[in-house]
């Protein structure tokens, strides 16, 4: 058997336990890369890397923080304020959410972002309507549809970027220039705006394990008044760095900055060696670390290039411009959930290019609906980083959520198809 065929079968199996509700995520992840492994498809280095990849380190650092806030009275404060909103200004304690994580994916990455209001929604009540579970996931809908959808720091770059995998492919005149691609991208992001607002109530509202932690911890602190300063300290430091990362010295320090603080925080005894442990060894941190070495054997192992392949034979049998948008923006969506972002746009992007040019094509509406479709990962935790992290903390089953995501999903290439065949139609 092929590597890419296991890896196909293995990635089944990944999708048959989340299913199951059996499982732990992490224990999942970790069995597939241990078969992977097995199988020869990967070295250990590679099926386990993500151990040692620099989001999971910062994602663990970022749960050991939270741990930490919640030692303090700062927590009991916040969950005071908002359980007081809960129940009579809902609306408004939502709006206030989505307006903070917007801010947030404006200087940084979505990744950071994601961990950061985590830590923020330990403080909600699980007693009200708006709760970790209800809202993690609606939260997530938003980044994939707003980050990089600014033309501010990375946002300002993705034209040019994307013409990186296709410039020797297509004529100067096709490439992409400054605000084409939010031209686009940006139709889908106003319209997600207001189902964010309201979606957040189909989802089933139960207690998670970072709520029930916080409801035994969430008392008046016994720490010193000077240990919850340094906690205080530490947490505005981090978000100093994290808001700073486009300057290039903070850019490199922070991945390992929230973990330097985390370790201060153990010396000076803010927290003790078992709660240090339980915070960054949770089942979110193997989820993720396993979910890197799954998409590495992807990628690798040729299983995408195999799956990129087919869209090409799926837009052969129509010349309908909004039809081969939409072709291309379904078949992207359905990859990056199994697939990072970055691997189906560079995988996907040449490939369509090179059929473009060879079909007397505009290549540039199809190219956009690559990169706008490629962040449309919240339909399973394989989809990113940030969709891994967003799975685990609010213990979504992703198929039985699924009547909800899949059906957005369409709506959003739908848009996303449409806009782009306004603007840069197939045939010009």
């Amino acid at each position: 058997m092929s590597p890419a065929t296991i890896t196909i079968m293995i990635t089944v199996l990944m999708a048959l336990m989340f299913l199951s509700g059996k499982f732990p995520f992490g224990l999942t992840t970790m069995t597939c890369c241990v078969l992977l492994v097995l199988t020869g498809v990967l070295e250990i280095s590679d099926a386990f890397g993500g151990l040692s990849n620099k989001t999971i380190v910062m994602v663990a650092a970022m749960f050991a923080l939270s741990t930490s806030l919640q030692k303090t009275n700062l927590a009991l404060k916040l969950k005071g304020t908002l359980s007081a909103m809960s129940g009579k200004k809902d609306l408004a304690l939502i709006v206030v959410l989505f307006a903070i994580y917007f801010v947030m994916l404006l200087i940084m990455p979505g990744i950071v972002a994601m961990a950061l209001i985590i830590g923020f929604l330990d403080a909600l009540p699980d007693t009200g309507e708006v709760t970790p579970s209800r809202v993690i996931m609606p939260l997530l809908m938003f980044n994939v549809v707003w980050e990089g959808t600014v033309p501010v720091g990375m946002g300002a770059t993705i034209d040019f970027s994307t013409n990186a995998y296709m410039e020797s492919i297509v004529a100067a005149d096709q490439l992409l220039v400054f605000g084409n691609t939010v031209s686009v991208k940006i139709i889908p992001a106003i319209l997600m705006i207001p189902v964010c607002l309201f979606i957040w109530k189909l989802f089933p509202k139960k207690q998670l394990n970072m709520s029930a932690v916080q409801s035994k911890e969430m008392k008046e602190s016994t720490l010193p008044q000077w240990k919850q300063n340094f906690v205080y300290a530490c947490f505005i430091l981090v978000i100093i760095v994290l808001v700073l990362n486009k300057v290039a010295f903070f850019g490199k320090i922070m991945w390992i900055f929230p973990a330097a603080c985390v370790v201060a925080m153990g010396l000076v005894g803010v927290m003790n060696p078992k709660e240090l442990t339980l915070a960054v060894c949770s089942d979110t941190v193997w989820m993720l670390a396993g979910i890197l070495g799954v998409t590495a054997a992807l990628t690798n192992s040729g299983a995408a290039e195999i799956i990129g392949n087919m869209l090409l034979s799926l837009i052969s049998w129509t010349n309908n411009s909004f039809m081969i948008l939409l072709i291309v923006c379904l078949f992207t969506a359905i990859m990056t959930t199994f697939l990072s972002n970055s691997g189906v746009k560079s995988v996907l992007t040449p490939l369509v290019a090179a059929m473009a040019v060879a079909g007397g094509m505009d290549p540039r509406g199809m190219i956009i609906c690559i990169t706008v479709a490629s962040g449309f990962s919240f339909c399973f935790p394989t989809g990113s980083t940030t969709c891994a992290l967003a799975y685990a903390a609010g213990e979504y089953n992703p198929f039985k959520i699924a009547k909800i995501t899949l059906p957005l999903l369409f709506c959003l290439c739908l848009i996303t198809a449409f806009a782009a065949n306004l603007f840069f139609p197939v045939w010009g």
